[in-house]
C-alpha cells in the first residue's frame, strides 16, 4: 500500500499547483489586451491590478521548479537515472510537463529582465503557458480519476515527520520568497542618465534634435509590445534626456511604418455625415485615429504603470463597466500619477502634449457614454479641441462646422494622410441644412481648434514631433517642479514608462519594468 506524502512533498507540490493555476490565470488577463482570442473569454479570468500577482506567482513558481530539480539532480548525481525504455503514462507526463514549465518560466523571465522581447519568444511563453494549464489535468486529473479518495489522502495528510523539520522548512521557504521578492521588485533593468547642461543652452522643442546637447546624451532604448498596427505589435523606443536645473527635456524616438493622421473623418451618405471608425462606439479604433505616445511619471515603480493598470471589463465595483473590455487607469492608493499624452492631430500643431493625471476614481457623470475612472486632464484656463459633431451616434451625426465653399475639403479625397485634418474654428460656419449641399462621399475632419492651444495647468508640457522614414522623432519639455498638485516633481528616482500608439485609441505598446531617471549635478 502507497504511502503517505512527506510534509515537504505537499508544500511544493501544492504551492506549483497554486502558483501555476494563479499566473496563468493572470497572464491569461494580461494576454486579453493584444489577444482577441483570449478576450472572448475574458469573463472567466481575474481582475484588478494583476500584473504584480502574475509576478510573484511566477516567482514562487520557479523557486518551487529550482527545488525540485535540485532533488533530482542529486538523484542523478548518485547514479539513479531515469528508465526511459519502461517509460509508463504518469511518468511520460512529469517529464514532458517539466520540460514545459522549464521553457515557460525561462521564456518569462527573459521577457521581465528585458533581455529577450521577440514576437516568437512571447509565442513561445504563451503557449508553453497554455500547456502547463494541460499538464495539471493530465498529470493530477488523471492521477484523481485512477485512484479515487485515495489519492486526496495521500497528498493531503503528510506522512509523520518531526515537528521541528517542517516549521524549519517553511520558514525558509517564507523567508527566500521574501527577500527575492523585495530584491526583484527594488531593481529595475532601465535607468536613464539625464544629462546636466548649462541653463543657458538653446533646445528648441521642434522635433528635430540636432542640438550639439543631444548628441553628446546617452540613449536608452526599451522594448515596447502588445500594441495595435506595429509590426508583430511591437517597437522599439528610444529616450535621451537633458535637464537645466529648471527644466527637463526628453527626445523620444519610435518606429511606425505610417505617418497616421486621419482621425475619426466625417463622410456624407445618403441618411447624413458619418464618423468613419471600425471601433470608436465601443472606445477601440484602431484605423481611422492618430497616431499618439504617453509617458507616466510616478513616485512609485510598481509593476503595472505604478499600479494603476487594473485590467477587466468591471474592475472597479460600483462604478461603470468599461466598454471595450481592456480595464481602467487609476490609483487607489491617492497618489497621483503624472500623464503626459502627445497627439498627432489634436495637439503637435499646439506644439503641446496634454497634461494628464491619473488619480482616484472620480464620480459618474449623468449622460457620459465614456467613464475613465482615474484618468483625467490636467485643468485649463482657455483653449481646447472638439469634435466636430453635437452628439456622437454610430448612424449619423450632426456637424457643429461646415466649410463655406466646396474646395476647401479637396485636400481630404481620398483619405490623404498628408493634409492637414484640424479645421480651425473660424474658416468654418456654423451647419446649417440649407448649407449642407455637399454629395455623399464628401470626407471633412472630426477636429476642430477653438484657439492655437491651451492655457493653464494643461499647458505645462511642450511637445512637437516629425515623422520620417518610418521613425516618429519627438521633443518635449517640463518644468522640473511646476508647483501643481496634479505634477509629479521630478528629481532622480522617479519613475517612467511609455507607450506608443499607432493609429490606436487605447490599443498601445507597453513594457513591464519601470525606468527609472538619474539626474546628473548641474553644471
Amino acid at each position: 500500500m502507497a504511502k503517505n506524502k512527506s510534509f515537504s512533498w505537499i508544500l511544493l507540490h501544492g504551492a506549483a499547483i497554486a502558483t501555476a493555476t494563479l499566473s496563468l490565470l493572470t497572464g491569461l488577463r494580461i494576454a486579453t489586451l493584444s489577444s482577441a482570442p483570449v478576450a472572448a473569454i475574458e469573463e472567466l479570468l481575474p481582475q484588478g491590478q494583476v500584473h504584480s500577482a502574475h509576478f510573484f506567482s511566477a516567482a514562487i513558481l520557479t523557486l518551487v521548479a529550482i527545488l525540485y530539480c535540485s532533488r533530482h539532480a542529486g538523484q542523478l548525481l548518485c547514479g539513479r537515472l531515469p528508465d526511459f525504455t519502461r517509460m509508463h503514462y504518469q511518468k511520460a507526463i512529469i517529464w514532458l510537463g517539466s520540460l514545459v514549465l522549464l521553457i515557460s518560466l525561462g521564456s518569462g523571465w527573459l521577457l521581465f529582465s528585458g533581455w529577450g522581447q521577440s514576437a516568437q519568444l512571447r509565442t513561445w511563453h504563451f503557449t508553453c503557458a497554455l500547456a502547463l494549464g494541460a499538464y495539471i489535468f493530465l498529470h493530477g486529473g488523471v492521477y484523481f480519476v485512477r485512484s479515487g479518495r485515495r489519492a486526496l489522502t495521500r497528498i493531503l495528510l503528510p506522512a509523520a515527520s518531526p515537528l521541528a523539520r517542517s516549521f524549519f522548512v517553511v520558514a525558509l521557504l517564507s523567508t527566500i520568497i521574501l527577500f527575492g521578492w523585495q530584491a526583484l521588485t527594488a531593481r529595475s533593468p532601465y535607468q536613464l542618465l539625464v544629462a546636466a547642461m548649462p541653463l543657458a543652452t538653446p533646445i528648441h522643442i521642434d522635433g528635430i534634435a540636432d542640438e550639439k546637447a543631444w548628441t553628446e546624451s546617452t540613449a536608452l532604448a526599451v522594448n515596447t509590445d502588445g500594441g495595435a498596427n506595429f509590426i508583430d505589435g511591437q517597437t522599439r523606443v528610444s529616450l535621451r534626456a537633458l535637464h537645466n536645473g529648471e527644466e527637463i527635456y526628453f527626445h523620444i524616438t519610435w518606429q511606425d511604418p505610417t505617418e497616421s493622421l486621419v482621425h475619426l473623418p466625417l463622410k456624407k451618405t445618403a441618411s447624413g455625415w458619418q464618423v468613419q471608425q471600425q471601433g470608436f462606439h465601443h472606445f477601440d479604433e484602431t484605423r481611422y485615429y492618430e497616431d499618439k505616445f504617453a509617458l507616466l511619471l510616478s513616485d512609485s515603480c510598481t509593476f503595472g504603470a505604478a499600479g494603476t493598470a487594473h485590467l477587466g471589463r468591471k474592475p472597479l465595483e460600483g462604478k461603470p463597466a468599461n466598454w471595450h473590455g481592456k480595464g481602467y487607469h487609476y490609483s487607489d492608493t491617492g497618489q497621483v500619477h503624472d500623464l503626459w499624452h502627445w497627439k498627432a492631430v489634436r495637439t503637435n500643431d499646439m506644439y503641446l502634449a496634454d497634461d494628464n493625471h491619473i488619480g482616484a476614481p472620480y464620480r459618474v457623470r449623468p449622460g457620459s457614454r465614456r467613464y475613465t475612472a482615474g484618468y483625467l486632464q490636467d485643468g485649463k484656463e482657455s483653449g481646447s479641441y472638439v469634435m466636430n459633431w453635437h452628439w456622437y451616434k454610430p448612424g449619423a451625426v450632426v456637424p457643429k462646422r461646415i466649410p463655406g465653399s466646396p474646395d476647401m475639403l479637396t485636400p481630404y479625397r481620398n483619405l490623404r494622410s498628408d493634409a492637414d485634418w484640424v479645421i480651425p474654428w473660424f474658416d468654418y460656419q456654423p451647419y446649417s441644412v440649407e448649407e449642407d449641399s455637399y454629395p455623399p462621399g464628401t470626407l471633412m475632419p472630426s477636429v476642430i481648434y477653438s484657439s492655437n492651444r491651451f492655457e493653464g495647468d494643461r499647458a505645462d508640457v511642450r511637445a512637437r514631433a516629425q515623422w520620417q522614414d518610418g521613425y516618429w522623432s519627438m521633443e518635449m519639455v517640463r518644468r522640473l517642479d511646476t508647483g501643481s498638485p496634479l505634477d509629479i516633481a521630478i528629481d532622480s528616482g522617479v519613475c517612467l514608462w511609455v507607450s506608443a500608439f499607432d493609429r490606436a485609441q487605447v490599443a498601445h505598446t507597453r513594457h513591464t519594468r519601470a525606468i527609472r531617471l538619474a539626474l546628473e549635478t548641474t553644471k
